[in-house]
């Protein structure tokens, strides 16, 4: 084995016993880019709010979910994208939904400014921090939001997601999304590390079978990863 393969799967078994050494050097790559410095400072300053820290997106990242919500409600009015990243997810929603109100909403701020200018020239899209979101929704997506560091998790093969990303967090956020949605409305997740459907907001939504699976892994409401492997990615609110 060479030394670099010797140091990646050093790294790897260091990053399963959360060793300070890894840590702290996962640390030093984020302060070589902007990007980087922009996680690292949102993840501290932001402790409490801040759910999943990487900005990875791409603009037609889930066309068969934003179809389908398309199909269910063409005539949406106000449009909620939780964790919009650098604005790429607010383009593929305009091109579906051409009249909407679209509200955008990043916590990072080197992303909400990416976002920002990306949508400059759209009167009917904002984008917001979370704290700006005001008002009800006929459709709230929040894709690759609810979670936190999905690649770790399944390198390390983490069982167990109470020290990073409580079931106690995803079930708020869950819980004040589902009150920002009109009767009828839709609330469309992927890549969750908890099932909607285990959330205390459950009672008011009805899981669309039909719609888009998300896959696992998934955790349970005791942060014991769980051996459910799919779940629908629409809910109803009733």
């Amino acid at each position: 084995m060479d030394l670099g393969a010797q140091l990646r799967s050093a790294a790897k078994a260091g990053r399963k016993r959360r060793a300070i050494w890894v840590r702290l050097l996962d640390t030093m790559r984020l302060l070589r880019t902007g990007e980087g410095r922009a996680r690292l400072w949102t993840r501290l300053a932001h402790r409490q709010r801040v759910h999943q820290t990487a900005s990875d997106t791409w603009e037609e990242r889930y066309p068969e979910l934003f179809d389908r919500a398309a199909e269910l409600m063409p005539d949406a009015g106000r449009i909620l994208s939780f964790g919009c990243s650098t604005g790429e997810e607010l383009l593929a929603l305009r091109r579906r939904f051409g009249a909407a109100e679209i509200v955008g909403a990043e916590i990072n701020p080197r992303s909400r400014r990416i976002a920002a200018r990306r949508l400059a020239s759209d009167s009917r899209t904002r984008v917001v921090d979370p704290t700006g979101i005001h008002g009800e929704f006929d459709l709230i997506f929040a894709l690759a939001v609810l979670q936190r560091g999905p690649h770790w998790v399944e390198e390390a093969g983490v069982d167990d997601l109470s020290a990073d990303y409580p079931f106690a967090k995803f079930d708020q956020i869950v819980r004040e999304l589902v009150g920002q949605l009109r009767a009828g409305g839709l609330l469309c997740t992927m890549h969750t590390h908890y099932l909607v459907e285990q959330s205390s907001a459950a009672p008011q939504l009805e899981p669309l079978s039909d719609s888009p699976r998300m896959c696992g892994p998934f955790f349970g409401p005791d942060n014991r990863r769980l051996a459910t492997q799919s779940a629908p990615s629409i809910h109803r609110k009733r």
